[in-house]
């Protein structure tokens, strides 16, 4: 047994008293109103995760300008008509437990001119390296003055909201980090050039929010340690700087890394190093007189004591993991760690749904993908069934798994019937994908859950009418998935035609140059299984874009671990005629020969509903979920689960 003792040991920060060393830092949600006030669904969120333990929550980047908004329904400060709203929201997690910090943020060319209704401000008339790549003006002094004021005016409107603590957002490749950067910032005056003069904005802000809000409440300074692109700022710049920062007024230090575009990213996922960002804190840490945190895809709470233990940090910044499970702290310090929902890192539904993908709309409002209640924590609380029924799932993949585990938890009684000899579905072959092990961990959790909440598993068990009469369920919960489909392709031997199921489940070997027919998020991850083999591997895609259905943080790293492992992916691109040594490929109007010993693999999927129009046809009520609705995604698999399980 662990005592967590460093991890749960309280700290004083001013007249800032924290219970324990677990900060929730600030993250993007979308789910303030049009304006940027705070609604009931953000209010709802964060007292969940108050209730659920954590010390510290730090509300997302919150605007302090109109023209300094980032995305849409993000939080704003820069009005008198904010303040009541964000006192609903302080006054509520104050009697869940917590504190609660708002973090001041400025876009500066991180943002759109669609979005503030007027060109990006920056330091220079240089386009962020990605995202928002509009031009940005370059900014007056008489502008940069109007900034600092407007975020101590910011600072004093949340002292006024209730708030424990401001922190002035630096990092990430918003304004102010823009100034900090040689990469952002080419002016020749005052606040150009020299790492001083760079660094004159964030001194200039800090000195003004701590002069508004003076004594009464701390001021946390949000650091890059690295920008980890070219031009970027670096780690001595930061332990530099540092100093000035405390001696402008910064109580805390909240380190972190990186900017969009950057390689690793601002925002590591799967595959990232657990703690990546912990020797930047260490680094700031060895120097500093304040209280640090350190952040990094620290989920782990052993992880955590550790670092609290070595003096590398003062706090730790756990975010993601307390968006997967907002009572990871109160099963920890329980010793219920088993019981951890575990965060993957995948950022399907939260970073990837607020930046937007390919052809979809725009900061959406994010989700979890391993919560589907993140975002409905009122919406979906659990609660016990009416009536205690027989309930009949018939699949073991994602949906079907979470939608047997809360009609357990609702008491009901549930069956559920697997075809396959373990439970897991595509999930499974997902974590079989180099880079994305982790997802196997959240399978782990799932069959913890499953076997904890009493649902009887049957496996290697295809249901059939005979055996659903058997059972004689009073409702069933269809999440039998979708199958992939073998195309034909002319000319080709059909042996030598594969789907990306035979290849993650090994039931047929490939040799010689395969042709994956299809560069979505299947097609590119059965690309990168294939070619960490040591497979020659060329994706054909007949559209404009790779991977319209994930976001560009997602993407940007499949396809860069793709190439890194020499994978050739081609966009506008057919094959028009093949055969086993040859095919022949149109790309953008231009034939291309691909010589070798060929293999073909496809990614389609399809779905039969014979299964759920006989079940119907028998009179007992069916929910049909996931894909055998229609092929997507395990965000869409289980929340559609979830929502099952709740209708029952």
């Amino acid at each position: 047994m662990i005592a967590f003792k460093k991890l749960f040991s309280p700290i004083d920060i001013g007249s800032l008293h924290l219970k324990n060393r677990i900060v929730m830092p600030a993250m993007g949600t979308g789910y303030a109103a049009e304006d940027g006030s705070a609604t009931e669904r953000l209010i709802d969120y964060f007292v969940a995760r108050a209730a659920g333990g954590a010390a510290l929550l730090i509300v997302e980047a919150t605007a302090v300008h109109p023209r300094g908004r980032i995305f849409k329904g993000e939080c704003g400060i820069f009005d008198d008509r904010h303040i009541p709203g964000f006192q609903r929201l302080t006054r509520a997690v104050h009697d869940s437990g917590s504190k609660i910090v708002m973090q001041l943020a400025h876009g500066g060319r991180q943002t759109k001119s669609a979005l503030i209704g007027d060109q990006p401000l920056a330091p220079s008339p240089v386009p962020a390296p990605a995202l928002c790549t509009e031009t940005p003006k370059e900014m007056t002094v008489d502008e940069i003055q109007v900034v600092v004021r407007s975020f101590g005016e910011a600072a004093q409107r949340a002292k006024e909201a209730g708030f424990d603590a401001v922190e002035i957002h630096g990092a990430h490749g918003y304004l102010i980090n823009q100034f900090l950067s040689q990469n952002a910032n080419h002016r020749t005056d005052g606040y150009g050039g020299s790492l001083e003069n760079r660094a004159r904005l964030a001194i200039e802000t800090v000195s003004e929010v701590k002069k508004s809000v003076g004594s009464a409440i701390p001021v946390f300074f949000r650091l890059n340690g690295e920008d980890y692109i070219e031009g970027g700022a670096t780690l001595n710049e930061a332990v530099e700087i540092t100093g000035w920062l405390i001696r402008a007024g910064a109580d805390v230090l909240h380190v972190s890394a990186g900017v969009y575009g950057s390689d690793p990213p601002t925002i590591p996922l799967i595959g990232s190093e657990r703690g990546c960002f912990i020797p930047l804190a260490k680094a700031v840490k060895d120097v500093a007189t304040v209280p640090v945190i350190a952040a990094g895809r620290i989920k782990s709470p052993l992880l955590a004591e550790k670092v609290l233990e070595q003096g590398t940090a003062d706090l730790i910044s756990m975010g993601r993991a307390l968006m997967a499970d907002p009572n990871l702290p109160e099963k920890v310090e329980s010793q219920k760690l088993e019981e951890i929902r575990p965060c993957v890192g995948c950022g399907q539904a939260c970073i990837e749904r607020l930046l937007g993908g390919i052809k979809k709309v725009e900061n959406d409002p994010i989700s979890c993908v391993v919560n589907p209640v993140m975002g409905r924590e009122k919406e979906w609380v659990l609660h016990p069934a009416s009536k205690r029924r027989r309930v009949l799932v018939i699949g073991g993949g994602p949906g079907g798994i979470q939608a047997a585990i809360v009609a357990a938890q609702r008491g009901h009684e549930v069956v559920l019937c697997e075809k396959d000899n373990e439970l897991g579905g595509n999930l499974r072959l997902a974590a079989m994908v180099p880079g994305r092990e982790e997802f196997s961990e959240f399978l782990d959790y799932l069959i913890r859950e499953i076997n904890r909440v009493g649902v009887e598993v049957s496996l290697n068990r295809e249901v059939h009418l005979k055996s659903l009469r058997e059972i004689n369920p009073d409702a069933v919960i269809l999440a039998t998935g979708a199958s992939f489909q073998r195309v034909k392709v002319p000319g080709i031997d059909p042996e030598r035609i594969f789907t990306a199921a035979d290849i993650f489940t090994g039931k047929r070997e490939i040799s010689g140059h395969t042709v994956v027919l299809g560069a979505n998020q299947i097609g590119l991850e059965t690309a990168l299984f294939l070619s960490n083999q040591g497979k020659r591997v060329t994706v054909i895609e007949e559209g404009d874009h790779f991977a319209p259905d994930m976001g560009p943080i997602g993407r940007f790293d499949l396809l860069n671990s793709l190439k890194k492992r020499g994978g050739e992916v081609l966009k506008q691109a057919g094959l028009i005629r093949s055969d086993n040594s040859q095919a022949e490929v149109l790309i953008k109007g231009k034939e291309r020969s691909i010589k070798g010993d060929l293999s073909i693999v496809s990614v389609e999927q399809i779905v039969s509903n014979r299964l759920s129009e006989e079940i119907e046809n028998t009179g007992f009520p069916c929910h049909v979920i996931g894909d055998a609705l229609r092929p997507r995604k395990a965000l869409e698999a289980i929340e559609e689960g979830y929502g099952a399980g709740m209708k029952i």
